[in-house]
């Protein structure tokens, strides 16, 4: 069962990468322990950087974790998203705190249906939030070099879980090539070694 009933998968191309749920980012690479708290048995869980999927080949990552977190990290070190918006937003969708550090209103772009851009060394990320019958977090990486990640984050699905297919179905209508197989979406499967 995904730890703390959150959790979400992670696809390669289309392919479902078993090894990104509930993963780790530490220097030594990724470390994973899908449907469980990494902290439970892994040290660099305990130490932080536990997410609910991990997105991308390196050097840049996207993380989820639950239903409206993103990360994004350039080799384990993380990134202000704010610098990294690909457009022009309204103030509306920047949150500003009372010691002037800014963040990304999530519920902006869920509440108005909007994609977030985010452009960082040549990548481009697009981050949807979605609120069906809970919270959910989507997310693509477009890499360089043409390679594409998919995922998604939330209450009750990924690793353990048999609700994912709402998720996996949604993930496919944001993007058509998200999921290969549809219709067997853990009947493909590859696991990535670093």
């Amino acid at each position: 069962m995904a730890y703390s009933d959150y959790g979400g998968y992670a696809y390669r191309n289309g392919l479902l990468v078993i090894d990104r749920s509930d993963a780790v980012l530490s220097p030594d690479g990724i470390k994973s322990t899908p449907g469980q708290w990494p902290g439970w048995t892994l040290k660099e869980g305990r130490d932080g950087g536990s997410h609910h999927v991990l997105l991308g080949d390196g050097p840049i990552f996207v993380s989820l974790y639950k239903q409206s977190y993103v990360g994004v990290y350039r080799l384990g070190d993380s990134l202000d998203l704010v610098p990294l918006l690909d457009g022009d937003f309204p103030d509306d969708a920047i949150y500003v705190s009372n010691s002037g550090q800014k963040s990304i209103k999530y519920d902006y772009f869920r509440d108005n249906k909007l994609p977030c851009n985010l452009a960082v060394d040549g990548h481009k990320v697009q981050i949807v939030w979605k609120l069906t019958d809970n919270y959910y977090c989507f997310a693509r990486i477009e890499q360089p070099d043409g390679a594409f990640w998919c995922g998604f984050s939330g209450y009750g699905v990924g690793a353990g879980f048999e609700g994912s297919e709402r998720c996996i179905e949604e993930l496919s209508g944001i993007w058509p090539d998200a999921v290969k197989d549809a219709a067997n979406p853990e009947g493909v499967c590859c696991v990535l070694k670093r």
